[in-house]
């Protein structure tokens, strides 16, 4: 038990305890599972569409929904509206996730809660966003350091953003890996795949992930392997229906909608290749997880993405992932070949797994995340 278990509130996410749909609600299972266990108390506000079982425990996190609007432009904001009764009292910490939810992170400071906000990603640069939209998510990217008294960003790309736009410096504390669990094949085996023979993406359907580049660059190639996109979109269809339509003169290309659990063990556990061509991230989960699984990696170079291999090569890690120009579909091309035929990559995957299982251990980073909780308070 901690000397002083704390009382922590957790908002800005869909939900945990079931299938997990993002990188944000993975992040919070993670750290909260692990703080409770600790001792602390944890309450993670839901939404109701994403928690159907209603207010309950999960692994000893108490679980509690509050009416949600679902729409893309209000789903995140009239949740965390109507969390804000329930925070304003009772707790020690209240943590807010992603810059959305963060333009409310004043609102318990006026009742002496301390604030922490944890920024995963800059959400108005994402391309689903309409001008207005984009500027309050612009607004909300300042009040997660303005109000807050303590911010946590999970890349140095996001702290160094920080630190040149506002001057402020943040605390950082990665998104990371648990020991995986490696399956054969045997559900997935509907899709008719076989062991190395297909090369996988996984996550969500939409435009940042660069799936389109994806599909151009396989298209071009003569593999006889084929491409799991396994993921899916959540109320706006149109990018998914837009790569479905890209991909339907290429047998080789197949669609599973999104995987969980054993499913997405042996997705991982099975691939010849991972690939992660997003033109935006904050700290991508599912290049840190493809490679715990000692699954080789090409993801696009953008800072997000190669700070992990300079991160590595800084602590003689070696080179444990390989990168293409981002949004350049020959480069993808190339290197998807390169790939397919050079030998090398299960000894860089070897060493990538190595290095991620040590460097971006869940149980290290939740004692990270209190020791943030505990300056605030002592502050």
């Amino acid at each position: 038990m901690p000397a002083q278990p704390l009382k922590i509130a957790m908002l800005g996410l869909r939900s945990i305890g079931g299938d997990c749909i993002g990188g944000v609600e993975r992040h919070v299972e993670e750290l909260s599972v692990r703080m409770a266990a600790a001792g602390h108390e944890v309450t993670v506000f839901c939404r109701p569409r994403y928690n159907p079982q209603g207010d309950r425990a999960y692994k000893g996190v108490r679980l509690k929904n509050c009416f949600t609007i679902y729409s893309k432009h209000l789903e995140a904001i009239s949740n965390t509206i109507m969390v804000m009764p329930h925070v304003a009292s009772g707790f020690d910490i209240v943590h807010f996730h992603a810059t959305g939810p963060s333009l409310f992170s004043w609102l318990p400071r006026l009742f002496g809660r301390k604030v922490i906000a944890t920024v995963h990603g800059l959400d108005f640069q994402r391309a689903k966003w309409g001008g207005i939209a984009s500027l309050i998510l612009k607004t909300g990217a300042w009040t997660a350091v303005g109000f807050p008294s303590k911010t946590i960003v999970v890349s140095n790309t996001l702290r160094k953003y920080y630190q040149k736009k506002h001057h402020i410096d943040t605390y950082y504390i990665p998104n990371g890996v648990s020991e995986p669990t490696i399956r054969p094949l045997s559900k997935l085996k509907r899709f008719d795949l076989l062991q190395g023979e297909y090369l996988l993406s996984l996550g969500r359907l939409v435009p940042e992930k660069g799936l389109h580049y994806l599909i151009q660059a396989f298209t071009k190639t003569d593999a006889d392997k084929k491409l799991l996109i396994a993921g899916e979109s959540l109320l706006d269809k149109t990018y998914e229906n837009t790569l479905r339509r890209m991909a339907a003169g290429d047998p080789r290309i197949i669609f599973t909608g999104a995987l969980y659990g054993e499913e997405k063990d042996e997705a991982f556990s099975n691939a010849l290749a991972f690939m992660l061509p997003s033109d935006l991230e904050g700290m991508p989960i599912t290049l840190l997880e493809a490679m715990s699984y000692g699954c080789p990696a090409l993801a696009s170079d953008i800072p997000e993405c190669a700070e992990l291999a300079q991160d590595a090569a800084m602590k003689g890690a070696g080179d444990i992932c390989l990168y293409f120009k981002a949004g350049a579909v020959e480069s993808l091309r190339e290197k998807i070949s390169l790939m397919l035929s050079d030998p090398g990559m299960a000894n860089m995957s070897q060493r990538a797994r190595q290095y991620v299982l040590s460097a971006y251990n869940w149980d290290d980073l939740a004692k990270a995340t209190v020791s943030v909780y505990e300056q605030a308070l002592a502050g």
